[in-house]
């Protein structure tokens, strides 16, 4: 019996849609197109792309290694869960506080090495003081080493030691003659404290008695000439010219008598004008020197105690409230007495 019916065991349906096993069976799925290199997923293990056919077996899983071009990936974003994110693996941005430690790390490097410059600076200052004041040679080349066969910052100045010259080696002035001749007795003050002589002035020479000048210095700085020493000799024109001139171009020596040193104190001095008051009267050492006025020769230096330590009736005070013993008008003129007489 003929029919339109569809032919036994076939499904109506197979002309509109074929069925899913036939599909699956016949079909050979395109191969997918192969990863850029450059984001390609690590394979570690953690997942796998979805492939047709059967399901690989389960492999061992190994230690992951970053895409090339890219660094390891750390901290606990290391390992990937789940299908890799759309474009490839990405590696995470730095921690934002990364920057900052860069910059401080930076920071200090530099605060260090200036420092360290500074440091070095007031270390080779310190070399260069302390070699100065070594006492030989040897302790300066110890503290400063050469490199590359040159000087040491110690040895450059100078390429053997130096010391202080000592007294002895300072060289000695004699007297400088003056360009005019005394007219004032504190022109002979010149003769005491600068160094000058008078070429002007008689020498001494000849016949005695020969004309002296006494000026003083107490320690002031205020030299003054002693005119009252004398008063045991007599109180004639003639002995005043001899012991005390007021001439200054007739006097053949000038004695300076200068206050060296104080000591301890002999006693207490009361003065009752303008208005009560005490001062120690304290001891004290004395320097004579005596010169030829026109020719500057030493004739005499001689050390001196202050052996006057009675109180005086009149005192002058110059800042300091002491008063200091003086040499006796007796000790000065027997100091003076062979010069002048003979």
């Amino acid at each position: 019996m003929t029919g339109t019916g569809a032919a036994p065991g076939t499904d109506p349906t197979s002309d509109h849609e074929p069925t899913r096993d036939a599909a699956s069976t016949s079909t050979t799925p395109d191969p997918a197109p192969s990863p850029d290199p450059v984001s390609a997923p690590p394979a570690d293990g953690g997942w796998a792309p979805l492939t047709a056919g059967p399901t690989p077996p389960e492999a061992t899983p190994t230690t992951a290694q970053p895409p090339t071009g890219e660094a390891p990936p750390s901290g606990p974003a290391a390992t990937p869960l789940g299908p890799p994110p759309p474009g490839g693996w990405q590696t995470p941005p730095p921690p934002a506080h990364r920057n900052h430690t860069v910059l401080i790390a930076a920071g200090t490097a530099c605060l260090v090495l200036v420092m360290a410059c500074f440091g070095l600076a007031g270390g080779l200052v310190l070399l260069r003081k302390t070699t100065h004041t070594a006492s030989g040679p040897n302790d300066r080349a110890a503290s400063s080493p050469t490199t590359g066969g040159g000087l040491s910052a110690a040895d450059r100045p100078s390429a053997s030691p130096t010391t202080d010259p000592g007294p002895s080696a300072e060289p000695t002035l004699g007297p400088e003659a003056s360009a005019y001749g005394p007219t004032e007795v504190r022109d002979l003050n010149r003769m005491c404290d600068d160094n000058v002589y008078y070429p002007q002035s008689p020498k001494r020479a000849g016949k005695a008695p020969h004309p002296v000048v006494v000026l003083v210095d107490d320690g002031s700085g205020l030299r003054h000439q002693d005119s009252g020493y004398y008063y045991s000799e007599g109180l004639s024109d003639r002995v005043e010219r001899t012991w005390a001139a007021q001439e200054p171009g007739k006097v053949q020596m000038v004695a300076c008598l200068d206050r060296v040193s104080a000591g301890s104190t002999i006693r207490q001095c009361r003065f009752d004008d303008p208005k009560p008051d005490t001062l120690p009267l304290v001891r004290a050492g004395w320097r004579l020197r005596v010169y030829e006025v026109a020719t500057g020769r030493t004739l005499l230096d001689k050390a001196m105690p202050g052996d006057d330590r009675a109180c005086p009736y009149v005192v002058m005070l110059f800042g300091e409230r002491k008063i200091y013993a003086e040499v006796s008008d007796k000790a000065l003129l027997a100091a003076l007495r062979k010069l002048v007489t003979k």
